[in-house]
């Protein structure tokens, strides 16, 4: 903008009304959208070719059929970098509302269905104070509800409105205000997340036995949505068809193969879930970019019949650059596995992907 303001004040004091804009500027500024421009054409035209496939009255094959070069699908390399960016595994809940619990920020945030986010400041374990315990990440359930627990480990410390998710550890509030300085700022427990009081009475009352809590440091690799309206799980799985779920939709990602082996989407049934929790992954495991199934159409005329064979980049590959056909190589056989994938995870696989490699919490005993 300062190289403008000459040309301005001068065109206001001559009272012309051109104003020249810096050399080169404008080509600048219109040389990104055309290029993008001009890559959604192609995609278009690619698409609607495909769609109007069909020999001419005549008996002769289309300009679009013959052509004895392979058509590349651009629109599916367009989406391949757009949708490969923040990908991550996505457990589905029908509840109201779940519990975010950001570690490295000691926030708790509770999101609602329609949407709204309420935050409530924190301070979790310690895993420096004697008999402390570190918070662990992981995705958990509450599984149990006491307005007033008294503490078998801390000489029997009044815990109000306390509801653990991760074995005996949980969100609760405190006699007295002295342990508020902390809240929000860093951890100070021996185990369990403490709240202010009035915040934990009111977390109490909305949530029930069941509701998700994912703890984490910002790195997860799965999270936690709402399912969509109407939307209900296509048969009743047990404990291990969960399992073998949620192995599959992450190992699907950490693979690189999120668009070849869909996720399948299902409501999480929060009683599965151990009270260890289930393992969350990591953000850095995830590869920056995922394969996508992109075909190529090549079209051939036998007595006067068409057939279209879908072939794979790799069947193709010497007529491509090297580097995107590393990219876009595909190993499934035909098309009908990337719809309809069937879902296979191995003990080894569900042992890696889903129980949480944290294990089992210490317990410390009470002094005698």
């Amino acid at each position: 903008m300062e190289n403008l303001m000459p040309n301005i004040e001068q065109a206001a004091e001559t009272g012309e009304e051109e104003i020249s804009l810096p050399e080169g500027s404008s080509f600048a500024g219109m040389l990104i959208p055309f290029l993008l421009a001009v890559y959604f054409l192609l995609a278009f035209i690619q698409l609607r070719s495909s769609s109007t496939d069909s020999i001419s009255p005549s008996g002769q094959i289309s300009d679009a059929l013959s052509s004895k070069y392979p058509k590349i699908n651009f629109l599916a390399l367009l989406t391949k970098d757009e949708f490969s960016s923040n990908l991550r595994d996505t457990v589905y809940t029908d509840k109201d509302l779940y519990l975010e619990m950001r570690i490295d920020e000691q926030a708790l945030y509770v999101h609602y269905k329609n949407g709204h986010i309420k935050e409530y400041p924190i301070s979790s374990g310690n895993k420096y104070l004697n008999k402390g315990i570190e918070s662990r990440s992981g995705l958990f359930a509450i599984f149990l509800k006491e307005e007033l627990h008294l503490s078998s480990q801390f000489n029997d410390a009044k815990m109000f409105y306390y509801m653990p998710f991760n074995m005996g550890i949980g969100f609760h509030g405190l006699a007295g205000t002295g342990y508020y300085g902390n809240l929000g700022i860093r951890p100070s427990s021996h185990g369990c997340i403490r709240m202010r009081t009035n915040d934990a009475k009111e977390l109490f009352k909305q949530c029930e036995v069941g509701t998700l809590v994912l703890s984490h440091r910002g790195n997860t690799a799965r999270v936690v949505a709402f399912a969509p309206e109407g939307f209900s799980n296509q048969k009743e799985y047990s404990k291990e068809d969960y399992m073998n779920l949620m192995a599959y939709n992450l190992n699907s990602i950490y693979e690189g193969k999120f668009f070849i082996n869909p996720p399948q989407r299902f409501i999480v049934d929060p009683s599965i879930i151990p009270r260890i929790g289930i393992n969350i992954g990591k953000e850095e495991d995830i590869p920056e970019s995922q394969q996508v199934p992109v075909f190529i159409r090549q079209t051939f005329e036998v007595s006067d019949v068409v057939r279209i064979k879908e072939a794979k980049i790799f069947e193709v590959a010497s007529e491509l650059d090297p580097e995107i056909a590393e990219t876009l190589a595909l190993n499934s056989e035909n098309e009908e596995e990337y719809i309809q994938p069937v879902v296979e995870s191995s003990p080894e696989l569900v042992k890696r992907l889903v129980y949480n490699p944290v294990g089992i919490l210490p317990y410390f005993p009470p002094n005698k």
